[in-house]
């Protein structure tokens, strides 16, 4: 019997069962509800006003059907994708490493230094620090001011990383998901949005930029397209390519079904299942495990997303106020500050906690990533002092890499909005799509008959890979045009 026995819990598909089996599902929505939801959805509602929910909804049940495909063929075999697909000779090198693993870690820089420079920025605004003084060398007063900050933050939280475990990651990660859907579902709640317009903003289409945009934003906006937009939107959802493969890649850690454990190739399996008829049934009843998980955890940042870019509709969309450029947070602030003034507070602890914890679980989430991809490039070599190096060289490269983005003069790297949808476009729809097809192909491959997925599942999968590598590709297309 190649699969242990399943804890009583996965019998029964209960919400209280679901919870229990939720882990590797709460680092990732920690870490976009943090920056993505709260940034990137605010500014849909800012700029289209609902019109754009119905992307947020999609992507994040088409990413919850790429995740869940993947961790599933995680707990059957045993085998990471990425290393499944490195062996697959339709798949191997150019898929896996050239069009995932090095885009994946090639986009961690940018992220860290963007979301470290939007909270530190942000912190010396909410502590009232001066925004104009002598320059020093070659920085401006205030980007000098919010470097050190970000600086000092990434810093931080590399520490934190480092000294607390994956158990307290997940239940932090908790907390504090816990906190900003209270807040937002309140704030949600005492706006009261029309929701015959809420309703039609789940249909799909696509409006341009109304003329106030560019307009009133000419430095942040100007050269935008609702196209680079797009490609944040879908990103903002559950986080991109560079997340899931840490993310399928802490089951392992869970020892769900073979995830963990032992890996078994198709043709063991299929003598396995030959062997016993009881094979298929704990294989299937282990396939909860990630089903809960992801059910949950999508269902979190999907209703997040959806209110964050709500209250942007109706509180930053009628006043033509966009996050832009450097300054991503400030105008959330009025999501609270209409309701009471004092509130401003709670939401500011919360923003400082939430970005903390989003690039608290970024470093263990980008250490896992690039621990599955040494499994996958270099799998004689994965000894566990392999690892160890392997962690600190990403803990490093993440920091350093980080820190030398953000104190480059912004003509060359960019600002932090610019930055986070160049790795928006580098690992966002497109990657996600074309990994749903390489799901396809291995579950046929490396899965006997009984263990593949059902005709639903494969369909699903088929329309979200499709869908998004279309709005992916057209999404880079007009990036790189203009």
């Amino acid at each position: 019997m190649p699969y242990p026995e399943p804890p009583p819990q996965l019998n029964r598909l209960t919400p209280s069962n679901a919870i229990r089996f939720m882990g590797p599902g709460l680092i990732v929505a920690s870490v976009t509800i943090g920056s993505g939801e709260l940034v990137w959805a605010s500014r849909s509602g800012a700029i289209f006003g609902t019109a754009m929910l119905w992307v947020f909804l999609f992507a994040g049940i088409f990413k919850a059907l790429q995740v869940y495909s993947s961790a599933r063929h995680f707990v059957l075999t045993g085998e990471h994708p990425l290393s499944a697909w490195q062996r697959n000779p339709l798949l191997r090198g150019w898929f896996p490493i050239a069009l995932i693993a090095v885009p994946s870690i090639f986009a961690m820089p940018l992220l860290f230094s963007g979301i470290a420079e939007a909270i530190g920025f942000y912190l010396l605004q909410m502590l009232g620090f001066p925004e104009s003084g002598p320059r020093v060398a070659a920085w401006a007063y205030n980007e000098f001011a919010g470097n050190v900050a970000a600086t000092l933050i990434l810093g931080g939280c590399l520490l934190l990383s480092i000294a607390t475990s994956l158990r307290l990651l997940e239940k932090i990660s908790s907390v504090i998901i816990a906190i900003l859907l209270i807040s937002v579902s309140i704030a949600a709640l005492f706006y009261s949005p029309n929701i015959i317009d809420i309703l039609s903003g789940l249909v799909p289409s696509f409006p341009d930029f109304q003329p106030w945009v560019q307009e009133k934003y000419p430095e942040s906006m100007g050269n935008k397209t609702r196209w680079s937009e797009l490609a944040l939107y879908l990103i903002a959802v559950g986080g991109g390519t560079y997340d899931y493969i840490g993310y399928v890649g802490f089951t392992r850690y869970h020892c769900w079904g073979l995830a963990g454990n032992k890996m078994f190739r198709r043709e063991q399996l299929q003598e396995a299942i030959e062997n016993d008829s009881k094979v298929i049934q704990r294989a299937k009843i282990w396939t909860r495990a990630p089903l809960m998980d992801v059910t949950v955890s999508f269902t979190l940042v999907i209703g997040a997303t959806i209110l964050f870019a709500i209250l942007g509709s109706v509180v930053l969309h009628p006043q033509q106020v966009i996050p832009a450029g450097n300054e991503l947070l400030g105008q959330q602030e009025n999501f609270l500050a209409q309701l009471n003034p004092h509130l401003v507070w709670i939401f500011r602890v919360g923003v400082i906690f939430a970005f903390i914890g989003t690039l608290y679980g970024a470093y263990a989430i980008f250490r896992q990533t690039a621990i599955e991809a040494l499994y996958a490039i270099f799998p004689e070599r994965s000894t566990d002092k392999a690892i160890d190096y392997t962690k600190l060289a990403t803990n490093l490269y993440c920091f350093f890499g980080g820190v030398i983005l953000m104190w480059l003069p912004q003509a060359v790297s960019g600002n932090i909005a610019d930055r986070i949808v160049l790795s928006a476009i580098i690992c966002g729809a497109f990657t996600c799509g074309i990994w749903c097809f390489a799901m396809l192909i291995i579950n046929r491959t490396d899965l006997p008959k009984a263990l593949r997925m059902g005709r639903s599942l494969w369909i699903s999968l088929l329309i979200a890979g499709s869908i998004m590598s279309y709005l992916g590709l057209r999404s880079i297309i007009e990036y790189f045009a203009n």
